[in-house]
């Protein structure tokens, strides 16, 4: 993590003593995955040993779908997708994670090396050596419950890349070069959809928030309310730093809270704060740089950060971890909207 924002003080204060990981037992949201073929030829003897003591964590994050945690092997499931997802999806979805697991299992370092290779980068994703055989697997599967073709490569389709990569992805899954079979649409599984959520007081680990000029001209006279009945959710990813979640708390990246300096976390509190006091429930489907709330947050943070003293340069370094959400072009389009500089080669690393 760059170290960014050496400039001014703040008159805050963060208590990095986060609480451990919340694990449940997979079967007991995931049941039945033992008796399908598809995981047993993952796994072999070992399938009913390795299902017994996997365990899965639960991210309140719209866009979160699963994936593996890189740090212990195990699950992790978006509380949004578990509760809206079809059946079958969801179903397709475990028989591809538990394909990661044995991969995680067979080689950890190995798995997380590949793992972080491609995170934001849907181009190296769709040629990722780990994710490649995983998807193999699980279209074979698709095509053996009779998911049609045309869905199959819906359900293919998980982020921004060019139609070359994307068709030369489709090409390596061998869509319609099978033998035909007989379709088995019956699931042999439940899945219990009611995930618990930790959440905890955002004032005991973010303290002196209400002191920030930035916050109170946000919030007002209810600045001291509303950040005492703010509450956190701790994600145990490298991947996350702060954001605020659907329902109305802040979602906080562990790692990121640990490691980096106060002021990039200030910022990143202070613009999921303007976030959520402008989200109104009325921009739609529109794109993420579309969408005039995350746009008119940003550029209050922008006009924090400039005004503590963080450079144009560092903060597109610090905004380019935004690039997953969108596309290349929306990025651009993004940075652009905010009256910063076109993004230089080192920003889009």
């Amino acid at each position: 993590m760059p170290q960014l924002f050496r400039r001014s003080e703040l008159p805050i204060e963060i208590n990095r003593e986060t609480p451990p990981p919340d694990l449940y037992p997979f079967t007991d949201y995931f049941k039945g995955f033992e008796k399908v073929q598809a995981v047993r030829r993952v796994f072999g003897e070992e399938t009913d040993t390795v299902l017994g003591s996997l365990k899965v964590s639960f991210i309140s994050l719209k866009y979160m779908y699963m994936g593996i945690r890189d740090e212990d092997g195990n699950i992790s499931v978006g509380t949004y997708h578990l509760g809206h997802g079809d059946l079958r999806t969801l179903y397709l979805d475990i028989v591809h994670e538990l394909f990661h697991v044995k991969q995680w299992r067979d080689d950890k370092s190995y798995f997380g090396e590949e793992h972080q290779k491609f995170m934001g980068d849907f181009s190296r994703y769709y040629s990722s050596p780990i994710e490649v055989p995983a998807y193999k697997h699980t279209v074979r599967e698709a095509e053996r419950i009779g998911v049609p073709k045309d869905e199959i490569v819906e359900y293919l389709k998980l982020g921004p890349a060019s139609p070359k990569v994307f068709g030369k992805f489709l090409k390596a899954m061998e869509l319609g070069h099978r033998p035909k079979i007989t379709p088995q649409v019956k699931f042999p599984v439940r899945i219990n959809r009611k995930a618990p959520i930790s959440l905890f007081r955002f004032t005991d680990y973010f303290q002196g928030f209400e002191k920030v000029a930035a916050v109170s001209t946000l919030l007002g006279e209810q600045t001291d309310e509303v950040l005492d009945q703010l509450k956190v959710e701790f994600i145990h990813s490298s991947f996350l730093r702060v954001i605020p979640g659907e329902d109305g708390h802040l979602l906080v990246g562990v790692p990121y809270l640990k490691k980096s300096d106060p002021a990039p976390i200030y910022l990143d509190v202070l613009l999921s704060l303007n976030m959520l006091q402008r989200a109104s429930g009325k921009t739609g489907q529109r794109k993420f740089g579309d969408n005039p709330a995350p746009i008119e947050s940003y550029r209050a943070m922008l006009e924090e950060a400039r005004r503590i003293g963080v450079s144009d340069s560092e903060l597109l370094e610090h905004l380019s971890g935004q690039r997953f959400l969108m596309s290349p072009a929306d990025y651009r389009k993004f940075v652009r909207k905010l009256g910063l500089s076109k993004p230089n080669k080192k920003s889009r690393r």
